[in-house]
């Protein structure tokens, strides 16, 4: 992505030009930031702009650099951490062009990552002005050291553009600059065990700003680090007169200020739960707790193809037109905008959606059902003329699309993602403001639908709820998550086990708080900071305080490191477990993940995480509330009054941990028969321990292992029967090693548990125990038949389609044969018949016969079969 811009040209062009009018606080921002850079004594100045999501924090900084950087021929280094951070400063900056003095006549940016979409760092030029780039690529192009095969100094594209600053003069921004403290980006910056010399050393005379939406100057786990980057004393003068000193804080735009001024919107987060429950395979979950990846492509077509989500979606709407207005629907999937447009039509709202296919095969759905760059822009034009009410788009108009009397934006999915939920919901934020004709828009309705997920994931969410001084959430919403599934786990612990008696006092299933961290990572090329939280339980409170204690005392300065890999991390994590706690305190097999975040949160931040203390924990003591309601002689009909008011207390945490208030008032009721038991005979019943679960250390077989495993499969899966080549690097990677029976369900590496599937097959699998190696199912009624996706190869045949289908609605390698003709001659051309082997109900599929046929005709695309016979 490169663009060399004529100015002198652009201006004969744009004579006309109106500039944009900047608002209060942009203009204190200007006066500001030419107050701290003023260039007369040509000193190293450094500082950071605080400016909140939607008030323009972009347009600020590169409207002032364009008036007094360029126009000095500074060249600017812009790192940013993301992609579409890049691309919006490079918009941003195409926009800004014209305000560059007259005195400069040509401007040369560039942006640089390693997506095909941005320029290579191999193509940076001495001659760029402007060098956009991400901080990660700019790690990997920065070596001071590197020497050639001669022995002598030898250096990168972009360090030789650092060299020609040191006589230009470099003024460098940070975007996100709350990661400078990053391992990296800090060695980057300013030097350290990674790089003797960082920017700062290499040119003495540099410029720092940095720029953020976070006021993390106010939190203590964050100071340190910043303000070595950032380290300029900085006078500001109140409104009182009074002159104060602000290390490294240009200037600060309150967000409540904003709102109160009209510029921005106060955002009124709601959240609506589908219903729907969903859960992930044991790879899948790896990858999003340990690799910090969103949810996989399966998955998330999986929610778009779902019919109650997208009908509640649509109803939620339709219910609540008036309240919610002008609306963006932000969905996954084109035939997801489809779907949920036909139930808006259908219900009399004037609907329409904006969606690409930049994959879609010739004949296919995607080819038929795409749109034009033109149709989109006439689509969203209507949008913002009012002829429409609701815009539905798969990530469309997450940048660069302004329409300020945005009511309301829908997000329909959780992500990972922090990015992508600030950019949806800066789709809605601009205030009276920035209104046509003085509309009046004082909220903005920001609304979240969430599902029920039967593991943990740190899905992103903005900064709602109540935030203590520090700026630290005082309760996060992954905690009472956790709280929630721990405690429904236990629920149906006791309703499989028979157990009518709770065997300990509730609070003992409660935590008494827990930690929280911020961590960032490396993934790809961009960077990503994660806020999670370590769980902390009465037994293990001591123990993590006297590993918190050592490792502040010995920090290990690799653990700083973005880029740190498991298998390093790994190897710490086995002593720290063996040393601090007991065989018990592992039992869920997550003890390693909270060490890791602990230890790369203090190594980067050099303090101690938050201890937030669960306060409200002796205010739901289910046990004294048995006691209690025994004690007064209450009967059934007042208890249940009395339960049913308690679980929907608006001050109480019930309907979070529970969802359903039968599942409340069972436990309740082995919490009462416990107190019963104690009144009768003063003590309580005695438990025998549960055995603990073996601590599995070989969760994953060894590449030797794995080898042998494919071999005996002949390299080919097990289920759909598709042979990879194993001399191909394509398809070995297809290749996945599955463990019949989940790790999660006490499942081991042992050779009898492993099979070989193809990588689609293993995503479908789940954590489901399915043996593929048996040819006759154990299923005790016929399942419903799932006609799921194709698979995206190339060399996938129909009879593998078939194969895998059949087998996993039987749980078992049912098909002994298909045959079947596509060449037009034989019988088998309009009559496709399947052989299964003895031990599974041929019935079971007969009867879903039709739907199976209409799959294979209109889906498939097998128009001429008439009949599938199944034998």
């Amino acid at each position: 992505m490169y663009k060399s811009f004529d100015l002198e040209e652009i201006r004969n062009k744009n004579l006309g030009h109106i500039p944009q009018t900047p608002f209060d606080h942009q203009r204190d921002a200007f006066e500001m930031l030419s107050k701290v850079y003023d260039f007369k004594d040509n000193q190293h100045k450094s500082g950071i702009l605080v400016l909140p999501t939607g008030s323009g924090k972009t347009f600020t900084s590169i409207d002032w650099i364009c008036r007094n950087i360029l126009s000095k021929n500074y060249k600017v280094l812009w790192l940013a951490h993301t992609g579409h951070l890049l691309k919006q400063a490079f918009d941003e900056f195409s926009k800004n062009i014209l305000h560059i003095p007259h005195t400069r006549k040509r401007v040369n940016i560039r942006a640089v990552a390693s997506s095909p979409a941005f320029s290579n760092a191999n193509q940076i030029e001495e001659t760029d002005d402007v060098l956009i780039i991400t901080t990660q690529t700019s790690l990997n192009n920065y070596n001071p050291n590197a020497k050639d095969m001669q022995g002598l100094p030898i250096k990168t594209k972009f360090e030789t553009f650092l060299e020609q600053a040191k006589n230009t003069g470099l003024f460098l921004v940070l975007d996100e600059a709350h990661h400078a403290p990053a391992f990296g980006c800090r060695n980057l910056l300013i030097g350290g065990t990674k790089f003797e010399k960082g920017i700062k050393q290499l040119i003495p005379n540099v410029y720092f700003l940095g720029l953020t939406a976070t006021p993390t100057y106010t939190d203590k786990s964050k100071r340190g680090w910043l303000w070595e980057i950032f380290s300029t004393d900085i006078e500001h003068i109140e409104k009182n007169g009074k002159k104060t000193i602000k290390k490294g804080i240009i200037h600060e735009a309150i967000k409540s200020d904003l709102e109160k001024a009209g510029i921005l919107a106060f955002p009124n987060y709601i959240q609506r739960n589908t219903g729907e429950t969903f859960d992930v395979d044991d790879s899948t979950y790896e990858s999003l707790i340990r690799e910090h990846k969103d949810l996989p492509d399966w998955l998330v077509e999986k929610l778009a193809k779902d019919e109650k989500r997208n009908n509640y979606i649509a109803d939620e709407y339709i219910q609540n037109k008036k309240l919610y207005g002008k609306t963006i629907i932000f969905a996954d999937r084109w035939y997801q905008c489809i779907y949920i447009k036909e139930k808006l039509l259908k219900a009399n709202i004037k609907a329409d959606a904006v969606y690409s296919h930049f994959d879609a095969t010739l004949g296919s759905a995607e080819e038929r059902n795409n749109r034009t760059a033109s149709e989109n822009d006439a689509i969203l034009e209507d949008f913002k003329q009012n002829k429409l009410e609701v815009i539905i788009n798969v990530k469309m108009l997450t940048e660069g699309t302004d329409v300020p009397d945005v009511d309301t934006v829908f997000i329909t999915r959780q992500t990972t993602s922090s990015i992508s939920i600030t950019q949806m919901i800066g789709r809605a934020l601009r205030g009276t403001k920035a209104q046509k004709d003085n509309r009046k828009k004082e909220t903005a309705n920001i609304v979240f639908f969430t599902d029920n997920w039967k593991r943990i994931i740190n899905f992103a969410s903005p900064e709602v709820g109540d935030l203590s001084e520090e700026g630290t959430k005082v309760r996060g919403v992954y905690p009472v998550d956790y709280i929630s599934i721990k405690l429904v786990e236990e629920l149906s612990r006791k309703i499989d086990s028979g157990i009518v008696i709770s065997e300990k006092p509730f609070l003992s299933f409660l935590p008494i708080g827990w930690y929280e961290t911020e961590v960032t990572v490396a993934i790809n090329d961009d960077l990503a900071t994660f806020r999670e939280f370590v769980i902390i339980t009465e037994d293990t409170q001591v123990k993590f305080k006297n590993f918190i204690k050592d490792f502040l005392a010995k920090p290990i300065t690799e653990w700083e490191d973005e880029n740190l890999t498991d298998e390093r991390m790994n190897q710490y994590t086995e002593q720290w477990i063996s040393k601090y706690f007991a065989e018990n305190d592992n039992l869920k097999r997550t003890l390693d993940l909270d060490l890791i975040k602990l230890a790369r949160h203090i190594a980067q931040s050099n303090v101690e995480p938050k201890f937030i203390l669960f306060s409200e924990r002796n205010s739901h003591d289910l046990s004294k509330i048995a006691a209690d309601l025994i004690h007064t002689g209450s009967n059934d009909i007042e208890i249940d009054d009395f339960l049913f008011a308690e679980f929907n207390s608006p001050e109480k945490l019930w309907k979070e941990f529970y969802k359903d208030y039968y599942r409340f008032k069972t436990t309740f009721n082995s919490e009462r028969e416990r107190a019963l038991y104690f009144r009768r005979h003063g003590n309580v019943p005695e438990f025998k321990a549960e055995k603990p679960d073996l601590i599995r250390t070989n969760r994953e077989p060894s590449e030797e292992e794995k080898e042998k495993i494919f071999k005996h499969d002949n390299y080919t899966c097990q289920c759909c029967n598709r042979w990879m080549d194993p001399n191909s690097k394509k398809e070995r990677r297809l290749l996945h090693i599955d463990h019949i029976s989940a790790y999660t369900f006490s499942g081991d590496s042992s050779e009898r548990n492993l099979q070989t599937l193809c990588r689609k097959c293993n995503e479908y699998k789940k954590i489901n125990e399915i043996n593929f190696r048996v040819t006759s199912s154990k299923l005790l009624s016929p399942p419903e038949l799932d006609l799921f996706c194709l698979d995206d190869s190339d060399d996938i045949t129909i009879e593998n389609i078939l194969r895998r289908i059949i087998n996993f609605f039987y749980f078992s390698k049912a098909v002994l044969n298909i045959n079947l003709s596509i060449d037009g001659r034989g019988k088998y051309y309009k009559k496709w018949e399947i052989e299964l082997y003895p031990g599974n109900n041929p019935e079971w599929l007969t009867q879903n016969e039709k739907k199976f046929l209409n799959y294979i005709r209109n889906e498939l695309g097998w128009t001429q079969v008439e009949e599938i016979i199944i034998s």
